[in-house]
């Protein structure tokens, strides 16, 4: 260090000189910095613009009145339940907008669509929507409906609060009020499917990519030459000077595994083994000494050890065994990297023989009344050998549609996904990605190349979580959590009860990853919903109700 300051011929005193009038100049043009050399520059005009943040709005709205014989002018032109919705294109009640719709047929059950994956240059195109979104003459004991808001950041990410307050009503023939009578909930629905999510029974797969792009570094697994850390926590149960891709999906396991783990020991509804937890692990095809019929490298949890319950069909009896270390320091889903590179010693990525093997999973449980629920993780494409065909994606969507819509083993299918700079990957991820139930149009994926908008082919933008940047592997495991796990309650009570947490200033925030420490801001370019229930309650016959029906005859709010 001294000799370059000699060489520069900088004392210590000129060199503090020249800090302070770098400084005013600095600030003066807006920065906060500073250099070591004696020289000023003036820069005349300077200006400071804040970022724009814009939002836009949709919505569906579902009511379930009076039939649609006795009062079809409560519907729209879909007739009940069916109310209005925001974009529209065909003013039926059911949103739409152009080949995208919430459901295909108006008789299909509501509860069975989504609202529409809006983009911002969508709503360049549309005009504004009549409001209010609610608008009932004539609501009866026992009716109920809901709408889901939807809400799209556009150009930055930004907070979102929600605000409301009574700002007019009538009391009825028994003086009561209608918003201390009426029911409501307001949730962050993370599926926009207009329905809230609670905890159900489930067997739920993992599906790991084991190939060898999660663990070398020539094909870019290696993603850290330091030691296995996840932000500032460090996991001490490997001696690993590197991390690599498989260390961060493991901890993002672990993390899941805790997440669902409170879930249950905290709802009295769900027992300890009402939720189970298999896997299937995938690498690529060993030649075995015939390259012209190589085998898929696939092992299930039915065959890792210590994994499956005593019935033998794969499943764990109890999650929390999968993580939490036993007298060895072992557990199912730690040391993956170790565990899994003793199993597996091949090239490519069998992702479509994967989804194979999960449909197996399925079929050999013993016991089949929980709810079938599967994460893939995969970093890749159907890779088999030589070039990327697309024969290859179009034969894993098939495989994919079929975990989806098998009659007795339907899956929902969450993806957390990398393009890997292959835009027919890209696509093919997404349009995995989806619900139980709801078909893959692989024909009509196929006719495309594979290109285009992959959510009109069956795909679910919240089902597929994309990785960004291998560090955050973890976090959107636990992103993966809050679909599964029930949707986060904003308020509940009475539609005053409701109101009353909105009303104040600035409103009720709303975290954009809840069960998350702190508050976290929406990313831009994705379509959020909240949904919003109500209900009025038949209370006439209720020995404990301090209101009767007749109480808010002809009342309003």
């Amino acid at each position: 260090m001294s000799n370059k300051n000699d060489t520069l011929g900088l004392s210590r005193r000129k060199i503090l000189g020249s800090i302070g009038a770098i400084g005013v100049a600095s600030v003066g043009a807006g920065l906060g910095t500073s250099a070591y050399f004696s020289d000023r520059e003036s820069i005349d005009g300077n200006t400071l613009t804040a970022g724009q943040l814009q939002m836009h709005g949709s919505w569906q709205q579902l009511y379930y009145g009076a039939d649609q014989s006795v009062r079809p002018q409560d519907y729209g032109g879909a007739g009940r339940p069916w109310v209005n919705a925001y974009p529209d294109d065909t003013e039926n009640g059911i949103q739409s907008l152009g080949d995208l719709t919430y459901v295909d047929d108006p008789s299909d059950d509501p509860v069975d669509g989504r609202n529409i994956p809006l983009s911002c240059g969508d709503f360049e195109s549309l005009g504004d929507a009549p409001r209010p979104a609610i608008s009932l003459a004539d609501v009866k004991p026992g009716d109920e409906g809901e709408v889901t808001f939807g809400f799209t950041l556009c150009d930055n990410p930004g907070y979102v609060w929600m605000n409301g307050e009574v700002t007019g009503e009538i009391a009825g023939a028994g003086d009561g009020q209608l918003a201390d009578y009426l029911r409501a909930k307001i949730w962050r629905d993370e599926d926009c499917d207009n329905v809230y999510d609670d905890l159900e029974p489930s067997d739920l797969v993992l599906m790991v990519d084991f190939s060898g792009s999660m663990l070398y570094s020539q094909y870019g697994g290696v993603v850290s030459g330091d030691g296995i850390t996840v932000g500032d926590s460090g996991y001490g149960e490997t001696t690993y000077s590197t991390t690599t891709k498989i260390d961060l999906v493991e901890q993002g396991l672990i993390e899941f595994v805790e997440l669902l783990q409170t879930e249950i020991d905290g709802d009295p509804d769900i027992d300890a083994d009402d939720f189970r937890i298999g896997a299937v692990f995938f690498d690529g095809y060993s030649n075995d000494g015939n390259s012209s019929n190589p085998g898929a490298n696939v092992v299930t949890s039915a065959d890792v050890p210590d994994w499956g319950d005593p019935d033998g069909d794969g499943f764990t009896s109890d999650i929390t065994d999968l993580v939490t270390l036993d007298s060895d320091g072992e557990a199912p889903l730690r040391n993956l990297r170790d565990k899994l590179d003793d199993l597996f010693d091949g090239t490519g990525t069998a992702l479509e023989e994967g989804f194979g093997e999960l449909i197996d999973l399925f079929d050999e449980r013993v016991d089949g009344s929980r709810k079938p629920q599967s994460i893939t993780f995969t970093d890749g494409e159907p890779y088999f050998g030589g070039s990327l065909t697309n024969d290859r994606f179009e034969e894993l969507l098939v495989a994919a549609n079929a975990a989806r819509t098998d009659p007795d083993y339907a899956t929902s299918i969450f993806i957390v996904g990398d393009d890997t700079g292959d835009s027919r990957a890209e696509f093919t991820q997404r349009v995995m990605a989806g619900p139980a139930g709801l078909p893959i149009d692989v024909s009509g994926a196929t006719a495309a190349t594979f290109s285009g908008d992959p959510f009109t082919y069956g795909g679910d933008p919240a089902f597929f979580f994309n990785i960004d940047d291998p560090a955050s592997i973890p976090d959107l495991f636990a992103q993966v959590a809050l679909e599964i796990l029930p949707e986060e309650v904003i308020a509940c009570g009475t539609l005053a009860d409701v109101l009353a947490v909105l009303e104040s200033d600035p409103g009720r925030i709303v975290d954009a990853v809840p069960r998350a420490d702190g508050i976290d801001c929406f990313e831009p370019g994705r379509t959020y919903c909240v949904g919003f229930s109500w209900s009025f309650p038949i209370r006439s016959n209720d020995p404990e109700a301090t209101m009767d029906n007749n109480d808010v005859q002809g009342a309003s709010v």
